[in-house]
């Protein structure tokens, strides 16, 4: 699929519309009568599909997993399997998240897993049409449906599972290093990095246990709360309200903060959240270390899963930053 770079990405794959009527059938039956199928657009994972139908009327979005398994972190193979499980956990706490209609992985109506979703008639929350004023109150309500996500937690940290279980450590300190580790292995296997760097990035967490290890609670993140990931509708009065979160495959139970480092955080958004970030050493140093994993693993997503050599070059340089903000902060000035 191309991309705005151009490049295409070795995990996408189209399937034919006849495959689509064949599960949109084998799903509500063998009278649904399937029209105005269309492929949409933004997405470098996941294959998606947007189809309407008769018999049940109504709208509905498919999504197919890669196409290619061989690159992707372990982390990913199974992230679409795990959709459900999540959306139900939001779902039991009053927060708006996709409705699965199905998720189906026996290859039996076509090779790739897939997950069916009922389309939501909404905007997302980076829409143009959304004015200043409403943009700030919706960040607000993002903020306080995104602390009662942070309320649910495990007893372990790390990915959700099919089943409810987490595949993951008890404590915040293992799983970071075994992420770094499987990180560092990708981009040292494609020269992603020098070998002094990646050694430098995973001694971050292998060197310093008791830091994260200060976190104790696992709470659910949705790891990738960026506004394209916020649907919005106006009510009946014409306000607009959140109508879901979606796209919440990478969701994973960690330090709370690990969910703000991905995208800005607006004030509206922390006033609804209801807790400012502390700007103490250690949550700062973990915050930089938590930015500095992100980036390393997307400079080995965007050279080499995706091929979008732009990103993949911003992320390298962001990668290095971080990193040395991290020796800067926590190595000259943690406590003795």
């Amino acid at each position: 699929m191309s991309n705005a770079n151009g490049s295409i990405s070795s995990l996408f794959a189209p399937v034919t519309d006849e495959e689509i009527r064949m599960i949109a059938q084998d799903t509500f039956g063998t009278d649904c009568e399937v029209r105005h199928i269309s492929l949409l657009k933004g997405g470098q994972f996941n294959t998606t599909y947007l189809f309407e139908t008769e018999a049940p009327e109504g709208k509905w979005v498919l999504r197919l997993a890669p196409q290619e398994l061989e690159h992707l972190y372990s982390f990913e193979k199974q992230m679409m399997a795990v959709e459900p499980y999540i959306y139900g956990r939001l779902q039991e706490e009053g927060i708006p998240s996709s409705r699965v209609i199905r998720y189906d992985e026996s290859g039996r109506l076509t090779q790739r897993p897939y997950l069916l979703i009922e389309f939501i008639d909404s905007m997302q929350l980076n829409d143009p049409a959304i004015s200043p004023e409403e943009y700030s109150r919706l960040k607000e309500e993002l903020g306080r449906y995104t602390r009662q996500m942070h309320a649910i937690t495990s007893e372990r940290f790390g990915w959700p599972q099919p089943d409810g279980t987490i595949r993951g450590h008890e404590t915040w300190s293992g799983m970071l290093i075994e992420l770094g580790v499987e990180v560092a292995e990708r981009c040292r296997e494609h020269h992603v990095f020098e070998d002094h760097v990646l050694d430098e990035f995973e001694a971050v967490f292998s060197r310093n246990r008791a830091l994260f290890d200060e976190i104790a609670v696992p709470s659910l993140v949705h790891n990738d709360l960026w506004d394209p990931n916020v649907l919005v509708r106006r009510d009946e009065h014409g306000e607009l309200h959140l109508a879901a979160l979606i796209d919440a495959d990478r969701a994973v139970f960690a330090d709370r903060e690990y969910e703000f480092i991905v995208y800005e955080n607006h004030p509206s958004f922390m006033k609804g959240y209801g807790t400012e970030l502390s700007m103490d050493l250690s949550p700062r140093a973990r915050r930089t270390a938590y930015q500095m994993m992100l980036s390393f693993l997307c400079a080995f997503v965007y050279e080499i899963q995706i091929a979008m050599p732009e990103n993949a070059i911003s992320c390298k340089q962001d990668a290095l930053k971080q990193l040395m903000a991290f020796q800067e902060i926590w190595h000259e000035n943690a406590p003795d």
